[in-house]
């Protein structure tokens, strides 16, 4: 008999789940339930390795016991989780719901989107330059959002 993770990664392809696969109930439960319209659906937990994997199946979907399923993100956050959309510590972006910001230069626009204007610097889009003056969101110092150093990070950890 395969283990659920086992099942998860054979019915949907290219997806490496590193951990075992909780459910909140024995799948043959589960699949009789369904199958009797005693429920609609079943919650299960699972990690998967690295945001794009994940980001994919929240796009497409899961499969689990032969019956595609919505699947949500569940993040834990804590002083050390920072929004990718403002920088914020202690926050997460599917929570956040403000515009991005620039965590190199505090600009209005995303991280991702921060490029260099100067001309024949060659830093790709999305990339730290050493022409980029630095600030951060946070707490409008001279570095980076993203630095571990930085006071409101502190902050955030000391309010835990």
């Amino acid at each position: 008999m395969q283990t659920m993770r086992e099942e998860f990664e054979a019915e949907n392809d290219g997806i490496v789940i590193p951990t075992q696969v909780w459910l909140l109930a024995d799948p043959r439960t589960i699949r009789e339930r369904r199958q009797n319209r005693d429920i609609a659906a079943s919650s299960v937990v699972f990690v998967v390795k690295g945001r794009k994997e994940a980001q994919s199946m929240v796009k497409n979907g899961n499969k689990a016991a032969g019956v595609w399923y919505q699947v949500e993100l569940y993040m834990n956050t804590g002083p050390e989780s920072r929004c990718e959309l403002r920088c914020g510590w202690g926050q997460i972006e599917n929570k956040c719901g403000r515009k991005p910001k620039c965590g190199y230069c505090s600009g209005q626009h995303g991280t991702s989107d921060q490029k260099c204007n100067v001309e024949g610097c060659t830093a790709k889009q999305g990339s730290l330059c050493g022409h980029t003056l630095e600030k951060c969101l946070n707490c409008k110092g001279n570095h980076i959002a993203f630095n571990s150093r930085c006071e409101k990070k502190t902050e955030a950890a000391e309010a835990a």
